[in-house]
């Protein structure tokens, strides 16, 4: 009962009481501050002991968390799968072991992140989880978020793709097609990974002196200036699509970036109703490099593969690193990406 009453006090878990009353693990001295303060404003002992903890990778264990939304539904598509399986494959190289778990309330902290054999998380964040939540969680104990994108300065440790080259390698080899007229397309564009594959797009297009478009679906107040002067928005794909061929039709070929696979699928189809012949009249480079996905298009588009080997191993290592150093400054590590030419097979 003491526990809980300081854990509420300080406002933290009441895994990190536990963990600053046995000294098991390394806790942020600012939050173990917070939990001595407590107990003395409580008036209750708070006896610590030595640390017996072990060393981190030595018969601990990872938790690989879902924030925001159940990560069954998540993990279940194709380019976070391939990234799950490196994340796992790199904490059991580490001598990690390795649990799956979520937060659908990013207040509601998992049972199994109280488990004292957990040292940290690898977090996949829900774009529209605020960053509140996310510091919440990080005050319970150590975490790295992975994949997704942030434009503002982290203040969390954050492993992911690199989204501006993703966007730059795809624009780069649709000029080397010999096209006249470049667009981007993107059915999420207020998620900031979305943004930044925009600007690496539209930076490339620039550098060699053509003419690009930028074509958003969603309905309501749209980021439209950050995707720079020439934007196009409709509220649904079809509409969007069919805004892009009555633009492209009569001007040459066409050099087009589709932000993710999954979206891909759905314009394939819309692009031949509105008239266009996939290679003939527009060149598709698409982004994850799914197989699931890309084997049922025809003709394969090429595709950005985001690397996901590298994903796993910076971000097991960085949380390590996190475990062992609680107060050192966050880190943003970005991962290269790999273009897949059409005629290769995906890995993922």
């Amino acid at each position: 009962m003491s526990v809980t009453r300081i854990a509420e006090r300080a406002g933290v878990s009441i895994a990190t009481v536990s963990r600053v009353l046995n000294n098991s693990r390394p806790v942020n001295p600012e939050i173990a501050e917070r939990v001595r303060q407590a107990a003395e404003e409580l008036q209750l002992p708070l006896r610590t002991s030595r640390r017996r903890g072990r060393k981190s990778g030595r018969g601990g264990a990872v938790a690989i968390l879902s924030l925001g939304q159940s990560y069954r539904e998540w993990f279940e598509m194709p380019v976070i799968a391939g990234v799950v399986a490196a994340l796992t494959r790199a904490a059991q190289d580490a001598h990690l072991g390795v649990l799956m778990t979520e937060m659908p309330d990013p207040n509601q902290l998992s049972p199994i992140l109280r488990r004292p054999e957990v040292e940290g998380a690898l977090v996949f964040v829900n774009s529209a989880i605020p960053v509140q939540s996310i510091r919440f969680l990080r005050d319970q104990l150590p975490i790295v978020r992975v994949m997704g994108g942030q434009i503002a300065t982290v203040d969390i440790d954050h492993v992911g793709p690199d989204n501006n080259s993703i966007g730059y390698l795809a624009a780069k080899h649709l000029i080397e097609q010999d096209v006249t007229q470049l667009a981007f397309m993107t059915s999420e564009p207020t998620w900031d990974f979305s943004k930044l594959r925009a600007q690496g797009f539209i930076v490339a297009a620039e550098a060699a002196g053509l003419s690009s478009k930028v074509y958003l679906r969603g309905e309501g107040k749209l980021p439209l200036g950050l995707y720079g002067r020439n934007v196009a928005a409709e509220a649904d794909l079809p509409a969007l699509v069919a805004h892009l061929a009555r633009d492209t039709k009569g001007k040459g070929k066409l050099g087009l970036f589709v932000s993710r696979d999954e979206e891909t699928v759905r314009v394939y189809p819309l692009l031949r109703d509105g008239g266009l012949n996939i290679d003939k009249d527009v060149v598709v480079v698409s982004c994850d490099n799914e197989s699931v996905r890309l084997s049922s298009l025809d003709p394969r588009p090429a595709s950005i593969d985001l690397n996901s080997p590298d994903i796993g191993r910076y971000a097991v290592r960085r949380l390590a690193l996190r475990i062992k150093h609680p107060t050192e400054p966050p880190v943003r590590i970005l991962v290269s990406p790999r273009f897949v030419p059409a005629n290769e097979e995906s890995r993922v």
